[in-house]
């Protein structure tokens, strides 16, 4: 039996691409796990292994991040390697990417308390991009491009997780560059502050989110908006 023919169910395509998924294109991700007790589970992918676990407080044996966990770490993952295959494509020179995901999950729908959905609601994912690039018009278009081709960044759009995607570019990344402005721009208190952090060229959020307009995202967002350092728009 063909892999055609062990799927299917016909893809949905949103409204925000203009082709449909090809089989003869597409490639085959597999991962295996196994339930260690305790809401402990060891995965394997490939000749990688590792294990997704749940705190202690919750009956888990706290050994690895839980499976929310490591979503959010793989969507900052995800948005890494695409920045870095547009950029290439694009001959944008890149001197550093920095991620920060921080998102909020009602505890309640895993919990079976409330008919709420499980997983996120709101998710901000921030980006501090290094580059030597300082034209707003080159930024703005790369970072639609980035979203464009996400393949996380598109699950969670789908997914409805109220997600926004904030961009600040400058010559260079420092470390905690990136976690410091998420907290900054949610209220929160940064946990460590970048040292010696350059201004910001551009910034800008949710540059391809107009294709697709999401409820629960970022308000008065608008596509391929952003703002510069010296107040005006782009």
């Amino acid at each position: 039996m063909s892999s055609s023919e062990l799927f299917q169910e016909p893809s949905r395509t949103p409204s925000r691409f203009s082709e449909t998924p090809l089989d003869s294109e597409s490639k085959t991700l597999r991962a295996a796990g196994t339930w260690t007790g305790q809401q402990q589970t060891r995965v394997s992918v490939r000749e990688f292994e590792f294990t997704v676990d749940e705190p202690e407080a919750v009956g888990g044996r706290n050994e690895g991040p839980t499976p929310m966990e490591f979503l959010a770490g793989a969507v900052d993952a995800c948005i890494t390697v695409t920045a870095e295959q547009v950029a290439a494509r694009r001959g944008l020179e890149l001197t550093g990417i920095n991620t920060y995901s921080l998102a909020r999950q009602d505890r309640r729908g895993l919990a079976g308390t409330a008919d709420v959905q499980p997983y996120f609601h709101r998710y901000r994912l921030q980006l501090a991009i290094g580059t030597p690039e300082t034209d707003a018009t080159a930024l703005r278009d790369f970072a639609a491009a980035v979203e464009h081709s996400c393949p996380a960044v598109n699950l969670l759009r789908d997914a409805g997780a109220g997600l926004t995607v904030a961009w600040t570019f400058a010559g260079r990344t420092v470390d905690h560059d990136a976690e410091a402005a998420c907290n900054r721009a949610l209220g929160y208190q940064p946990r460590i502050g970048p040292v010696d952090a350059p201004e910001p060229v551009f910034t800008c959020e949710n540059a391809d989110a107009g294709r697709a307009p999401e409820a629960g995202g970022a308000a008065g967002t608008e596509a391929g908006v952003g703002t510069v350092t010296d107040g005006t728009r782009a």
